[in-house]
């Protein structure tokens, strides 16, 4: 009898000892310590940094908890086992039967459990450590791509004997990630207290991702609400990146964007990294000179300085960006090229005032107008083929072109080229808006050659009307150097009937050959001069088919030795006769025999009269 008592005496200090090893071995061995959550670790000094959640806000048990029970007293046998806390939050326990857990820390249901077998023995300790968490039940509100109610796992399946506590981070990343009107320095973390209070803790994942400070990425607990607010104002550097952050919505999610203005095509958009439309693009980022592209590029007249860029954000509030494409394309500031989210709305306004130099450069960008795409566009006055015209890059009928750019001069020369009289110092290219008036454009095509100044050969847009005016006065001098420009026709058709000399270089009709812009003295000399003896050395008579259809005939006073005017050395057009008479001594001889004359003058006369019907001045019977 007295060795029991003195052992029972003996083996109480040995059993406190036992547990309390037990206790550490569970708490410091490996596996224990990677069950037991973070905030635990930390609370018993061991681990990382402390969590900013506050002490009362630890992890509460709950159903769904699957807890280790262990109790001992050498009065009893140990009682070990495992527990699946059900939907009542009570378990059963051996003897002392139902006892309450859910609501408690583990350390309040250990000293619950203790509470229950202290009535029935002396000193029993109880031990309780959680094995696997139940799911958490997380809403996610407010700028995240799909907000709601996420059910989040926290078991790690690449360690299963491990425990892993899901953080804000998580939460955030299962509902698609923060959208680009997030503000990320105010998000606020909801907690229910088992009092019913609620503790509310600020966190600003911006700091955790510029500095890596992750107590801002706090260890959720069921129940947590998070909230990310709509940011009042936006920094565009900032901006950028959040939306390339692991935070953000997928960067490769396609977004349904609007693209109006100044475009080549308005309208709406799919984009998206690694858009297969765009392979140019080796980054798959999906940003505002992409969608520009999609859009068939920006015109001319686009005014990248104001670009506007309307996007709605969770709470129903539109933000609106003002970006500066030009200020990213001169000095590199990549912020201007903003990432798009779904739903935006782009708007390219029309230049109030355009440079033609930096118009040039809009050409070649890669949000620029495709250069391939045709143009139709108009050509009236001074060319010699006025009419509708489809131009194009690389186009065959423009052979001497070796750039594929759709220009003014490439349109100049499908329609004929100029005349000679006319005016390339004001030539207009009238353009159609696309909001507002029609837009004209003054060009002067002669400082394009005298210059070089390549900013007055416009590059067309669809709908364009090109008006070529007459020249008020002719520079004989500028006049050969015009006729040798590409966008003058190389040769044109000209009719020299009557008593001129023949030459082996006229047709059976008078049809010859001259340069562009050649004046009539010029023309008569090259065709063989005048007959010295029957022409009519004073005057010839010039017949000219308009382009209204009408035919004008006059007289003019020849002057070999006068330079081009119009009054006595007009420069000739394409499809010109001229009618050179008979003298006056011829005319006296021809009334001697009114027979012969007849036999002179009536091949001359059917010979005119065949030509005028050739060229459409007169119709055929």
């Amino acid at each position: 009898m007295l060795s029991r008592v003195l052992a029972r005496q003996i083996s109480k200090p040995v059993a406190k000892y036992l547990s309390i090893v037990y206790s550490m071995v569970l708490t410091w061995s490996p596996a224990g310590m990677a069950q037991l959550p973070e905030f635990q670790r930390n609370a018993n000094g061991v681990g990382g940094a402390v969590s900013q959640v506050p002490p009362d806000s630890v992890y509460l048990l709950g159903p769904g908890d699957q807890i280790h029970v262990f109790v001992e007293n050498l009065d009893i046998q140990p009682i070990l086992g495992d527990y699946l806390i059900p939907t009542d939050g009570a378990i059963d326990l051996p003897v002392v039967g139902v006892v309450t857990v859910a609501g408690l820390t583990v350390e309040q249901a250990s000293q619950q459990i203790a509470s229950k077998y202290l009535r029935l023995y002396k000193e029993p300790h109880a031990i309780v450590r959680l094995v696997r968490p139940r799911a958490l039940d997380i809403v996610v509100a407010g700028e995240v791509a799909t907000p709601g109610s996420y059910i989040m796992s926290v078991q790690n399946p690449d360690a299963p004997a491990s425990v892993q506590f899901p953080r804000v981070t998580n939460a955030i990343q299962l509902a698609g990630g923060l959208t680009l009107t997030a503000n990320p320095r105010e998000i606020k973390l909801r907690r229910r207290q088992p009092d019913g209070s609620e503790i509310v803790v600020n966190l600003n994942l911006w700091e955790m991702m510029r500095t890596g400070d992750i107590n801002q990425n706090l260890v959720l607990r069921d129940g947590d609400t998070i909230f990310i607010p709509t940011a009042t104002e936006v920094n565009l550097s900032e901006l950028r990146q959040l939306a390339t952050a692991s935070l953000a919505s997928d960067i490769n999610s396609p977004r349904t964007v609007a693209v109006l203005g100044e475009v080549a095509k308005p309208g709406s958009y799919v984009i998206k990294g690694g858009d297969a439309q765009l392979e140019r693009l080796s980054e798959g980022i999906p940003t505002l000179s992409r969608a520009l592209q999609l859009a068939g590029g920006v015109t001319w007249a686009a005014d990248i300085r104001t670009i506007k860029v309307r996007r709605q954000t969770k709470g129903g509030i539109e933000q609106v960006f003002t970006l500066n494409l030009w200020q990213f394309l001169q000095e590199g500031d990549i912020s201007q090229d903003i990432v798009l989210q779904d739903g935006d709305t782009i708007f390219i306004p029309t230049s109030i005032e355009v440079n033609p130099a930096e118009a040039r450069q809009l050409r070649d960008l890669r949000f620029g107008n495709n250069t391939t795409t045709p143009r139709t566009v108009g050509v009236v006055g001074e060319v010699n083929r006025p009419g509708t015209y489809v131009v194009q890059g690389g186009d065959a009928q423009s052979e001497r072109l070796s750039t594929g750019v759709p220009t003014l001069t490439r349109a100049l020369q499908l329609a004929g080229g100029i005349t000679p009289m006319a005016d390339i110092r004001r030539i207009q290219v009238r353009r159609p808006a696309r909001v507002g008036a029609e837009r004209v454009f003054q060009v002067n095509l002669w400082q394009l050659l005298s210059s070089g100044d390549f900013n007055q050969d416009l590059v067309l847009e669809d709908g364009d009307t090109i008006v070529i005016p007459t020249a008020t006065e002719i520079n004989p001098a500028e006049a050969a150097e015009l006729a040798a420009a590409n966008f003058s026709p190389a040769n044109i058709r000209i009719y020299v009937v009557g008593e001129e000399a023949r030459s082996p270089g006229l047709g059976p009709t008078g049809e010859a050959q001259v340069p562009s812009n050649t004046p009539l003295n010029q023309a008569l000399l090259a065709t063989g001069g005048l007959n010295r003896i029957r022409a009519n050395k004073s005057e010839v008579e010039l017949i000219r088919l308009q382009p209204d259809g009408t035919v004008n005939r006059r007289s003019i006073k020849l002057d070999l030795t006068a330079g081009i005017n119009d009054a006595t050395n007009p420069i000739l057009r394409n499809n010109d006769i001229i009618v050179v008479s008979r003298s006056n001594l011829s005319r006296a001889t021809d009334t001697i025999d009114t027979i012969s004359g007849l036999l002179v003058w009536a091949p001359r006369v059917e010979q005119v009269i065949q030509l005028m019907q050739r060229i459409g001045i007169i119709e055929r019977p």
